[in-house]
């Protein structure tokens, strides 16, 4: 019997492709593939079919790289491929898969991975909901009129909401850029509101079938450049009408332009659509998902790919309870299984109560020295120690008296009135450290040091928890974080103290919501 080996797209849009025994056949944009993207060769691949061996050996030859089963080809080098192998002509793009006939001895086996890999991949067909199921989804019978976009919070959010949307107990999130649309340009923020196209082909028909099987289709995007006046927002909702235009599905798109509650992962964009734009339809959150490209993968989670630019995506899904996808995994079917993701630093469901140390009161006079990150909690523990003390203890704040030569002039007058200081500043290296030891030197005063356990991660977590709560705190920019890392010398009992305290940070929280939002993920990285 004589074997025959054929390439076969997965979305069959055009006919297979024969691979003749031992002979070089060139694939890439034609048409024959009716592959018309410009980022694809027509010279993309090489492919020689072994009918005896049931082998392929290809060849990537494109500019641009091609996939196989969800990685990346290097240039001009050799690989092997089976029955059943996936190729992606461009990355992530045109899926095809190799098929002898008549299958080789092992292809039961594979046969059923296949059939898994295009249920998974394609999906084409809207599924068949069983009676149980469907009656577990609940969708209004109410839909959009008309295309409509409403401004939310003085234009902190701006949502879309397109003809045809319906209310549902279900929800299919999506990000938008890396997800739905990449630039065409190939930079990697678009050049203007004209540079996107659908990042996979794929995209369209996933959508269409999550919304035929009762999901609501919803876009969640951070968008400040159009809080910060980089982008007019009249220009980008033309984008906006454009891309769902182009998905040809009804889609409800949420715009975050601010920096607080609503920019992902905080959840404000999702509570406003599960409580004000849902029609009063509960949330099934079991069978909701969200999916978006901010996964934290690490770089080269596939070869030659960058690293996640944060992981707002997979974040927010965490703080929402939200199983959660990468595109890769939703629109294509790659596991990410053996991917290499990054974890937060910082975990603030694991953030415990401690108690005050009551070591920090001494009934001696004395200067006391803060030493930790903005946000590590020094102002708190100052108060404490203010009001534990009967206030004994008076605070110099560098952040109330601009400088420390204003803060040094205050604490030595309340030192010779006979009241011990507290020093709440930084302090992150021994000059900054050395006035306060001569100070309490010169009038002859015990010295020690209180050094705030509160790594960077959990300070940056609590600087942002200040900024989204509307403390009195100034928000604190990043680059003064690693400013104070790179001074950073531990405080040494050399250097004048009697004595060095180390400090854990205790949260405390003015009531249930407030405890509920710092237990979230607030950073994006």
């Amino acid at each position: 019997m004589i074997r025959q080996c054929f390439l076969r797209c997965l979305l069959d849009s055009h006919s297979p492709i024969k691979l003749p025994h031992n002979v070089d056949v060139i694939v890439g944009r034609s048409k024959i593939t009716k592959i018309k993207d410009q980022s694809c060769s027509r010279q993309q691949i090489t492919l020689k079919a072994d009918c005896e061996e049931c082998s392929v050996e290809l060849k990537s030859i494109g500019i641009n790289p091609s996939g196989l089963d969800g990685f990346a080809l290097e240039r001009n080098s050799l690989y092997k491929l089976q029955h059943g192998s996936r190729v992606e002509i461009l990355l992530n793009n045109y899926i095809h898969v190799i098929e002898f006939e008549p299958p080789p001895d092992n292809h039961n086996e594979q046969k059923q991975n296949k059939r898994k890999l295009e249920e998974d991949i394609v999906d084409s067909a809207p599924r068949k909901k069983s009676k149980t199921e469907a009656e577990l989804i609940k969708v209004s019978t109410k839909e959009a009129g008309k295309d409509m976009w409403e401004e939310i919070d003085k234009g902190e959010v701006y949502m879309f909401t397109a003809k045809g949307v319906k209310s549902s107990s279900r929800i299919a999130a999506f990000d938008m850029d890396g997800t739905l649309i990449k630039t065409k340009s190939g930079k990697v923020h678009p050049v203007d509101v004209n540079d996107w196209q659908i990042a996979m082909p794929q995209v369209p028909q996933k959508l269409s079938d999550k919304f035929e099987e009762g999901y609501k289709i919803v876009i969640l995007s951070n968008q400040s450049p159009i809080g910060s006046g980089r982008v007019r927002i009249d220009d980008f909702k033309k984008k906006i009408e454009g891309l769902v235009q182009k998905l040809n599905v009804p889609v409800q798109v949420y715009l975050a332009t601010g920096k607080g509650i609503y920019r992902k992962p905080m959840t404000g964009m999702w509570k406003i659509l599960s409580e004000k734009y849902n029609d009063d339809i509960l949330i099934d959150m079991d069978n909701s998902f969200y999916c978006g490209d901010a996964a934290g993968r690490a770089a080269n989670w596939a070869p030659g790919r960058k690293k996640d630019h944060s992981m707002a995506d997979i974040l927010l899904a965490e703080n929402l309870g939200l199983k959660f996808y990468t595109p890769e995994q939703f629109f294509l079917g790659h596991s990410i299984a053996n991917v290499p993701m990054s974890k937060p630093e910082f975990i603030p469901k694991e953030v415990t109560a401690e108690p005050f140390n009551e070591d920090l009161i001494s009934d001696e006079k004395e200067l006391l020295v803060l030493v930790g990150y903005p946000g590590s909690g020094k102002s708190f523990v100052a108060k404490l120690i203010e009001q534990k003390s009967g206030s004994r203890y008076v605070t110099v704040c560098r952040d109330v008296l601009g400088t420390w030569q204003k803060c040094a002039s205050e604490a030595s007058k309340l030192l010779q009135q006979g009241k011990s200081v507290i020093v709440d500043s930084t302090n992150p290296d021994t000059e900054s450290r050395s006035r306060w030891t001569s100070i309490a030197k010169n009038l002859n005063v015990q010295c020690r040091c209180a050094r705030m356990m509160t790594t960077k991660a959990h300070s940056l977590h609590n600087n942002k928890f200040r900024e989204i709560m509307k403390f009195k705190h100034v928000p604190v920019n990043e680059i003064v974080f690693h400013s104070y890392k790179n001074k950073f010398v531990p405080p040494s009992l050399t250097e004048g103290f009697k004595e060095i305290i180390e400090v854990k940070f205790n949260p405390t929280f003015k009531d249930d919501e407030a405890e509920k939002t710092y237990r979230m993920y607030l950073l994006e990285k």
